[in-house]
């Protein structure tokens, strides 16, 4: 067997242990897995359709970039996120952090759709279907993206039990190579060294200062001329990813790609 037909199959059998009802409300969802919330609550779902910033990603009121690119642009390359944080979308990604880690499926899985819809190069990760055959010796050019999810605190791990990013960035791997793309995931690389305080009411200045010196580029090595998918939950103003970004620009990677599940819309 293959090494991406591991993984699927891993996933799969992951999956199946839940059972066949909404991730959301407990409704039965007779396509599960495939489907992973009922018909009502994917129409409470908020997806990122209509016009985006060309930088972040972030839904925004006119075409172009969102008014935060304007006044700082982020270091990473470009942003996306599937679901705009409103409505039930916010909902139900808060509750993975409460303790809800099953709907990490549901987010990571959307986060590989969407990605590799929006994404314009996304070809040069993809195996030919030759090369993924279980047999097969055949070599292949594709690149292999690089994942690494924005870590928390050793601190901050024990108190929650669990990091959230992780568990997108997890998930996230397997469904690309399940559908055929060459990614890897090192949860090592980038580490969060110092306590931060609470972001939730501050501007984007505030939060940068916040935040500024608290992660390290622990692999330098790993980054160099690599493209890096950095994962997270949400995005408000970018700043947590920007400060990542430029810690692994600094250690020679070549693209930086911020890629959450949600992001806060422009503010009309």
């Amino acid at each position: 067997m293959g090494f991406l037909q591991k993984w699927a199959k891993r996933i799969r059998k992951r999956a199946a242990t839940h059972g066949y009802v909404c991730d959301s409300c407990g409704a039965e969802v007779f396509e599960y897995p495939s489907r992973r919330l009922c018909a009502v609550c994917e129409g409470k779902m908020r997806p990122n359709t209509a016009k985006t910033c060309e930088k972040c990603g972030r839904q925004t009121v006119t075409e172009g970039v969102c008014l935060l690119c304007k006044q700082k642009l982020p270091a990473f390359t470009r942003g996306f996120s599937p679901f705009v944080y409103r409505g039930l979308s916010a909902a139900l990604v808060n509750r993975i952090k409460n303790g809800k880690r099953r709907l990490a499926y549901y987010f990571a899985e959307k986060m590989a759709e969407y990605w590799i819809e929006k994404y314009p190069n996304v070809e040069r990760f993809a195996i030919p279907m030759s090369a993924l055959n279980a047999e097969s010796d055949e070599k292949t050019d594709a690149e292999t993206l690089l994942i690494l999810p924005v870590p928390m605190t050793e601190k901050g791990v024990k108190e929650r039990g669990f990091n959230q990013a992780s568990e997108l960035a997890e998930i996230l791997v397997e469904a690309l190579q399940e559908k055929g793309y060459a990614a890897e995931l090192d949860v090592q690389t980038l580490q969060k060294r110092k306590e931060t305080s609470p972001q939730k009411k501050m501007s984007f200045f505030e939060r940068a200062e916040n935040i500024a010196g608290a992660y390290h580029v622990h692999k330098r090595a790993l980054c160099r001329d690599r493209t890096i998918l950095l994962v997270d939950d949400i995005m408000t103003t970018g700043a947590t990813g920007n400060e990542c970004a430029e810690r692994l620009l600094g250690a020679g990677a070549k693209e930086v790609i911020l890629l959450t599940a949600v992001s806060l819309p422009e503010r009309r």
